[in-house]
């Protein structure tokens, strides 16, 4: 008998063992990319009647079907979750943030100049580096779609990375803001916030060099209504913009400044008409524009909070139970008061602080009045909270916005479409989001209590589905 060669006897053990795995995995099931969402009462964003016992089924990021158990056919192998009891909205869509700005003085040295304790291109650089704990603090409010409206050009850079990150919002980013105004403290030599419009050729050079980044909008901080010549070079900056396949986008908070805006095109007004109220111009012009109306109800008065903070008046409180709010950002609220002392803090400033009441003096009654003429007449509105500003803190700050809202008179029904469908429209990713429906990503809030009930029960939040993962609101 022939002696058994040993090397060829380990290779035909390894063949058969390699053999003997892949049949076993042939075997074996695999792991379902399919799951399915049932029970719960359902927004779908489009303003129909609620869903009840509905079952979305989800497939690796997308929906494949949304509906009732007649309508839905459900895998056999895909993980079910019952939510019976619950309530679902599509993704909430903050349609008015900045990424550079911190929520307090400190990227904001034109409000209150804090550049001693904190050097400004530090705060800068820091805002660029770190948008992850704002992406938590987002998707920890139910938020899973953002518009930052005006901004540093890194800002637009956002888009694609948040894109390609599970855990973070989608990302619409306008980059920086054509200006009346020559220059600003948080600008810096190697990048701008504003871009001073001293000619129609710097206009139709931002407009081209913006929309060639990506921009998602070019935005207009103010604009010199009053002025011919200048008003000539937003003309040729508004044709630019059509050109490139862009839109207008404008911070217009005087009546004559919004109607100007509107005359060239706006397709979004990101703050309140605040001096009088709209009259029937404005109406026709933004119906014909088919002009998104933000009202940004409580930023103005967020500032007021935030100086009562830095005073030492009033601490800035923060209700904030799920715990959205990133540590720096809170540690920087709770130590505010350490500006006490500040010489903007004069005896007359003081006095006007003192007599500021956050609860009756929230809102501004021109714009709660404002946001009713429009509602009233058909212009769509979005929910956007200029979050970033000194007072308005990312995230949270969209509860504080919608209920100032329905307090106006809007009813909750239809702010659930202005917080969902309307805001990814703003975006321009209403074929991506903003509805739950097929083809969709699976962008989703899941809550206790009834928002169209009371759009506060939003705080109700449990878990979020953000590009058809499922999280828990407690493990962002």
């Amino acid at each position: 008998m022939k002696p058994i060669n040993l090397t060829s006897f380990s290779i035909v053990l390894y063949l058969l063992f390699i053999f003997l795995t892949l049949s076993d995995k042939s075997y074996a099931a695999p792991q379902s990319t399919t799951t399915v969402i049932k029970g719960a009462t359902l927004f779908d964003g489009t303003g129909s009647q609620p869903i009840e016992n509905s079952i979305i089924i989800i497939n690796e990021q997308r929906i494949d079907c949304v509906g009732t158990e007649s309508d839905c056919e459900v895998p056999t192998d895909a993980e079910v979750i019952d939510l019976n009891g619950k309530f679902i909205t599509p993704g909430l869509i903050d349609s008015h943030v900045h990424f550079f700005q911190t929520g307090f003085f400190d990227s904001r040295p034109d409000a209150l100049d804090l550049t001693d304790t904190f050097p400004y291109p530090d705060v800068a650089a820091y805002q660029k580096q770190n948008p992850k704990r704002y992406y938590n603090a987002y998707l920890c409010s139910g938020i899973t779609g953002v518009y930052d409206v005006g901004g540093f050009s890194w800002s637009i850079d956002f888009q694609e990375e948040a894109e390609q990150n599970p855990k973070a919002p989608h990302v619409a980013a306008a980059g920086p803001l054509i200006t009346p105004a020559l220059n600003a403290p948080f600008d810096l030599p190697s990048d701008k916030v504003l871009v001073h419009l001293n000619s129609a050729e710097t206009g139709i050079k931002t407009v081209q060099y913006l929309s060639e980044l990506g921009s998602t909008g070019i935005k207009f901080w103010q604009l010199a209504a009053d002025d011919d010549n200048y008003m000539e070079r937003v003309e040729a900056a508004a044709q630019e913009i059509r050109q490139q396949g862009n839109m207008m986008v404008a911070h217009a908070t005087s009546l004559n400044q919004a109607k100007a805006a509107l005359r060239q095109g706006t397709k979004l007004l990101v703050h309140s008409v605040s001096d009088r109220e709209v009259d029937d111009e404005f109406i026709e012009l933004a119906k014909e524009n088919e002009t998104f109306y933000n009202p940004t109800l409580i930023v103005s008065s967020g500032y007021r909070i935030a100086y009562q903070a830095a005073a030492g008046i009033t601490p800035m409180e923060i209700y904030d139970p799920k715990g959205c709010v990133d540590e720096k950002t809170r540690i920087l609220i709770e130590t505010a008061s350490q500006f006490s002392d500040h010489p903007r803090f004069n005896e007359a400033f003081l006095e006007n602080l003192r007599n500021f009441d956050p609860d009756q003096h929230r809102v501004n009654p021109i714009d709660a009045k404002n946001l009713m003429k429009v509602y009233d007449a058909g212009i769509p509105i979005v929910v956007g909270t200029d979050a970033g500003n000194p007072g308005t803190l990312h995230g949270i700050s969209i509860f504080d916005e919608m209920e100032a809202m329905q307090q106006a008179g809007i009813d909750p029904a239809d702010l659930i479409v202005m917080a969902t469908q309307n805001g990814a429209k703003a975006m321009q990713r209403f074929d991506d989001f903003g509805t739950l429906e097929q083809g969709k990503f699976a962008n989703i809030v899941i809550m206790d209590e009834d928002p169209s009930a009371d759009i506060s029960n939003m705080r109700s939040r449990t878990h979020i589905v953000i590009k058809g993962k499922l999280i828990e609101i407690g493990d962002l």
